[in-house]
């Protein structure tokens, strides 16, 4: 079931798997590599509305992607009504094929500007938002959002009302509150009721580690894709894992490769230096739990020049 396709609006989806927006994570070198490894729909990580509508140079770059990535969605925060909407159109001009609101984003300095997580409190102002977003966007809408602010105000399926009645297209529903973050166990059960609830896609988040557990939300749930995130970040071949329905890692040489392929992409998208120091957390991911890897890791984490970088890299696998 999984590897079927299903749509989004008018948008489809080759399979009913998609790449979570991570902040410092889901850029262009990395979105291709999960596309590669079978990712039917990738995410930019979020940008700040209020930045983009200013022009700011480094938000636009984050939203630089390439035509083998689609279909794509861009994911964008704020909490202005007028603000998102002109940052809505800009998105699309960019070539979105589809643009995603977060409300869901526990992070506190998003928060506490009133985005993200926040707009979970306020109904009203959310409708305005997706009111206007939606009156300015000719592509599929979706929202990405948490249960609620806290467990005494699990607002979701009011929140997913109001967004099918404004005219979203989806609904992603990871199942934990903001005040939870990433602990405890995301609740799936929540899923089932929005699925019920709406007649829109519904996107099942939180806590799939395992090609069992993906096929899991999606048969428990009955909801129409899976997002996958943090799971990705150390294994961005998960996505094939699933698809195959076994496990899958590369070998230590079909690894290395990918390791040095991902730091050409990284030099091409952020330079040398930055390449460099955006590329370690991934390094570290990729050989976290092999023989020597934390070794390894300790002898490579601060080296800056790239020669003596490739070299140990070469000599470790």
């Amino acid at each position: 079931m999984l590897d079927t396709p299903f749509k989004i609006g008018n948008v489809v989806i080759p399979n009913r798997l998609i790449m979570a927006p991570m902040c410092n994570i889901t850029h262009l070198p990395f979105r291709k590599l999960t596309k590669h490894f079978g990712a039917g729909l990738v995410m930019t990580q979020m940008v700040s509305a209020k930045a983009l509508t200013m022009g700011c140079k480094k938000t636009h770059k984050l939203l630089s992607f390439q035509e083998s990535e689609r279909p794509i969605a861009f994911q964008v925060f704020g909490n202005n009504a007028e603000v998102l909407k002109e940052a809505a159109v800009i998105l699309q001009d960019l070539g979105a094929d589809m643009v995603d609101l977060n409300m869901g984003c526990p992070a506190k300095k998003i928060v506490n500007d009133g985005g993200g997580s926040a707009l979970l409190k306020d109904p009203l102002q959310s409708a305005e938002i997706l009111e206007a977003m939606r009156s300015a966007l000719r592509i599929p809408f979706t929202v990405k959002m948490r249960a609620g602010y806290d467990k005494y105000n699990e607002t979701f399926l009011e929140m997913a009302q109001i967004a099918e009645k404004c005219g979203v297209d989806g609904i992603t529903l990871h199942g934990r509150t903001k005040h939870q973050g990433y602990t405890g166990q995301a609740d799936w059960t929540l899923v089932k009721e929005l699925k019920q609830a709406v007649k829109i896609p519904v996107i099942g988040n939180g806590d799939v580690d395992t090609f069992e557990k993906a096929h899991d939300l999606l048969n428990q749930t009955g909801c129409d894709a899976v997002m996958i995130g943090r799971a990705a970040v150390s294994e961005p071949w998960f996505f094939k894992s699933i698809l195959d329905k076994a496990y899958y890692y590369p070998d230590e040489q079909d690894l290395k490769k990918l390791i040095l392929s991902q730091y050409d992409e990284f030099f091409d998208f952020y330079g040398e230096v930055n390449g460099i120091k955006m590329m370690r957390k991934h390094l570290c991911a990729y050989t976290k739990g092999m023989h020597e890897g934390a070794k390894f890791r300790h002898s490579i984490i601060t080296l800056t020049d790239w020669a003596e970088i490739k070299s140990r890299i070469e000599s470790f696998f």
